[in-house]
């Protein structure tokens, strides 16, 4: 605070000294009142314009700039392990076509699109057919992408994106959970629950930060928008779908 006061008073002796000289070559008193009331007057709009709005300006600008350093991390995630994890957990989705056709034609999406289906995804029950998963084949991708993932969390950013944050560690658990076990065939029926819950809430984390990073793409990027659109995971089962049932 030493340079903040040491300006304040530099300013105020200015001030002081351009009205002392005022006074010692006019001598008008009355001028020198009506000018400082006049002054005293507008400076409540002053602060208005300046602490109020010019802040808020300014705030928003920050905050901006924020998002969309954040957005270039989670946009970094979803490049390198994010869409593949994805990917492979809806394979294994029990219903994946409730989810697969609604997302089939992001690129259409306007925002009550993805503000429905976000909803959707909060709601919706991500369950896997835990015995068909190969363990091993996730085990080796997670690990081998762990210290991606561990960096990624250093990033400041992040405080600013708390369900990406909780992503990104429940990546990193699962990641330690499954290095932990020498040999998937002989899982006790608890430890095959813990795995199988955890694996679900990746699976519907990965989901709804990728729509929720897809619908910023879309209002501040188009053509990474375009891009993320024409690499949908949920692609694949969604044609499967139509074909079965057309």
């Amino acid at each position: 605070m030493k340079w903040e006061i040491k300006i304040s008073v530099v300013l105020l002796l200015t001030s002081v000294f351009f009205y002392v000289i005022n006074y010692l070559t006019l001598h008008d008193t009355t001028f020198i009142e009506k000018y400082l009331l006049a002054q005293l007057g507008f400076l409540p709009i002053s602060v208005l314009l300046v602490t109020v709005i010019l802040n808020s300006l300014m705030t928003m600008r920050e905050r901006r700039e924020k998002m969309e350093k954040l957005n270039i991390v989670i946009g970094t995630f979803f490049a390198e392990i994010g869409k593949d994890l994805l990917r492979y957990l809806s394979k294994y989705d029990k219903n994946i076509e409730d989810i697969a056709t609604e997302i089939l034609h992001v690129e259409n999406f306007e925002n009550e699109d993805f503000e429905r289906l976000k909803e959707i995804m909060n709601t919706r029950k991500f369950e896997i057919n835990f015995s068909k998963i190969n363990l091993y084949e996730l085990r080796k991708f997670l690990l081998e992408n762990k210290e991606f993932a561990v960096n990624l969390l250093d990033n400041p950013m992040l405080v600013e994106h708390e369900t990406f944050t909780d992503l990104l560690w429940n990546v990193l658990h699962v990641t330690e959970e499954l290095r932990r076990v020498i040999n998937f065939d002989n899982l006790s029926e608890e430890d095959r629950d813990d795995i199988k819950g955890d694996l679900e809430k990746m699976y519907r984390l990965l989901s709804y930060e990728w729509l929720n990073y897809v619908h910023y793409l879309r209002d501040n990027y188009p053509h990474i928008f375009v891009y993320e659109a024409k690499t949908n995971p949920f692609i694949p089962h969604s044609y499967h779908v139509k074909k079965r049932k057309s």
